[in-house]
């Protein structure tokens, strides 16, 4: 393991990548990391890779003084290793997550740490993902997910969102772009940035998701702890997903896992309690039934 640079000062931002059998475009997401002046140190953690690219990841790590590698702990779960991310990068100020399969705008990571630090604490601040032709992706800015709006985004029911606000998507990809940052309910893990102390504030990432939800839940957590979650549209990056050689059925299941603890977790009340119930049962069937998975296929080739 290499050792970590020294993070000299409160402007400091370490970018924190988690991986797991991810492939070429990892190399990408990391050249463009160590080729931002504002980010001062880079942790890699490394959730399983094959040994070729544990070796590579050990040879950059060596090369890079702001590099660190965490390895050998096994496929952990992302949450769990955002957090082992985070603790490995003390002295920074700002911690960047950033999903190995992103490559980074210059200046997105300066731009995400001064809206982090604008406030209302905890804060969490989040950047537009983009595909290879420059088309905002799904899941960047979202409203607050409920039940209801998961089944309707996932049934395809959003196709009647002009009939009324009950068939809205909570995706808002395809609202015109804001000039500056606004406040929204939640915002995507593959490019997200809080102050360590807002961080620190909400205990980090609940390790009791594996995959998915982890970032909605911490972006619900902080805006009832009296923060805000902010969509800056100047911070950019490409998002290649779908690289990961993980089983598409296995990474769905994960998904539905997800959203069954996120929605049990917030439910308040009777209704709340009955519809998180029944999404729990409903989804694992939503999301891995052959017909979901072809149409997701088709929905991330160019």
């Amino acid at each position: 393991m290499a050792q970590a640079a020294s993070l000299p000062d409160a402007a400091a931002i370490a970018a924190i990548v988690v991986t797991y059998r991810t492939g070429p475009v990892l190399f990408d997401c990391l050249d463009a990391l160590a080729g931002d002046a504002a980010i001062t140190h880079v942790v890699v953690v490394d959730n399983g890779n094959p040994p070729d690219v544990e070796s590579a990841l050990r040879d950059r790590a060596a090369a890079w003084p702001k590099a660190k590698l965490l390895t050998g702990h096994g496929n952990v779960g992302f949450a769990r290793g955002c957090n082992l991310g985070a603790a490995a990068a003390p002295g920074a100020a700002h911690l960047l997550f950033v999903n190995p399969d992103l490559v980074l705008d210059v200046g997105a990571a300066a731009a995400l740490a001064g809206t982090a630090a604008r406030g209302p604490q905890p804060c969490v601040a989040g950047g537009r993902l983009l595909d290879d032709a420059g088309r905002e992706q799904r899941g960047a800015r979202r409203d607050v997910v409920t039940p209801w709006s998961a089944f309707v985004a996932f049934s395809g029911l959003t196709r009647l969102e002009r009939f009324g606000p009950v068939f809205r998507s909570p995706y808002r990809e395809r609202d015109p772009p804001p000039p500056g940052p606004i406040r929204v309910g939640a915002v995507s893990g593959a490019l997200m940035c809080l102050t360590r102390a807002g961080f620190e504030a909400l205990g980090g990432f609940d390790e009791g998701y594996f995959l998915h939800l982890e970032d909605m839940d911490l972006c619900r957590r902080a805006a009832e702890a009296g923060g805000a979650v902010w969509f800056d549209p100047r911070a950019c990056g490409r998002h290649r997903g779908a690289t990961s050689d993980a089983p598409a059925a296995v990474v769905e299941r994960h998904k539905a896992a997800g959203y069954a603890r996120y929605f049990r977790k917030f439910a308040r009340g009777p209704w709340d309690k009955l519809q998180a119930e029944a999404m729990a049962l409903a989804l694992p069937w939503i999301l891995t039934a052959p017909w979901s998975l072809r149409r997701r296929a088709a929905m991330r080739r160019p």
